[in-house]
């Protein structure tokens, strides 16, 4: 594999659901005694898209509310990846929060991840979580990551796209097998009207763009190849300070997910240990 480079919140806090890992089990305390990693589960409802979320949140063992804030990923669908990005998170040892914000059904997802939703879902992430997240948990502002998969992976992208170069919120974004190719009414649109208008305001806005980006696919029948052809157009469109990577994987369009999540955040921000 090669390297190629948020105004109304209402949340409630649920409780500590565990001081458990990815995916499940106890995780042992640090060896210097701190506390072990904790997960804690809380609803907050979004008045930019009229819906309240699940959110899950892993701090990772010796976490320390008075010590050094600590990089966040901000992840989408925690249906089905909060076990498998903890789990990644746990074995490599890596010191970040992860924030895993629920979809809440298969429909909505093709409301908020995809156009014209995707607007207001950014609102909603930038507006309304990110300030009632860092408001109780210690996050190094400057080294936020925005993690999506499959469909939310094609919002990954939006976000970058919706992105202000005076008020930025995320350093890195992640885009694991996404799936550009979706319309809301889920049909195949080859021209792919809305992400190349998008591309082209965000270029015509500013061709500086300091951000980490990360295009991990699965081969066919993945969307490995889709993911590869838009590597290869941003990456001749002359932005100054993208850092870019291409990951390919043939394990499966969800099997993909754990490595290509623990690889990304390899390249974004170093080896774990």
């Amino acid at each position: 594999m090669a390297f190629m480079g948020r105004a109304c919140v209402l949340g409630v806090l649920l409780g500590v659901l565990a001081a458990c890992g990815g995916g499940g089990g106890s995780s042992p305390a640090p060896s210097n005694g701190g506390p072990p990693a904790v997960s804690t589960a809380f609803e907050i409802a979004s008045a930019e898209t009229g819906i309240t979320y699940g959110v899950q949140v892993w701090l990772p063992a010796g976490y320390d509310a008075a010590g050094a804030p600590l990089p966040a990923v901000y992840a989408m669908d925690s249906e089905y990846r909060f076990a498998t990005l903890t789990s990644v998170l746990q074995a490599t040892g890596r010191r970040a929060i992860l924030v895993n914000v629920a979809a809440m059904s298969s429909a909505r997802r093709f409301v908020d991840f995809t156009m014209p939703g995707a607007e207001a879902y950014y609102r909603f992430l930038t507006r309304e979580l990110i300030p009632f997240v860092e408001a109780r948990w210690r996050v190094d502002a400057a080294k936020r990551t925005l993690s999506g998969h499959s469909l939310s992976g094609q919002f990954a992208l939006y976000a970058l796209y919706l992105e202000r170069p005076e008020a930025r919120f995320f350093s890195s974004f992640v885009s694991g097998d996404g799936s550009f190719w979706y319309t809301p009414d889920g049909r195949y649109v080859p021209a792919l009207e809305d992400p190349v208008r998008m591309e082209q305001a965000m270029r015509d806005r500013s061709r500086q763009l300091p951000v980490s980006l990360v295009i991990a696919g699965n081969g066919a029948p993945g969307n490995g190849p889709q993911g590869a052809q838009l590597h290869d157009f941003l990456a001749q469109r002359g932005y100054e300070g993208l850092r870019l990577a291409n990951l390919n994987y043939n394990s499966g369009h969800v099997a993909m997910d754990g490595p290509s999540f623990g690889d990304a955040l390899d390249f974004i921000y170093g080896p774990a240990r």
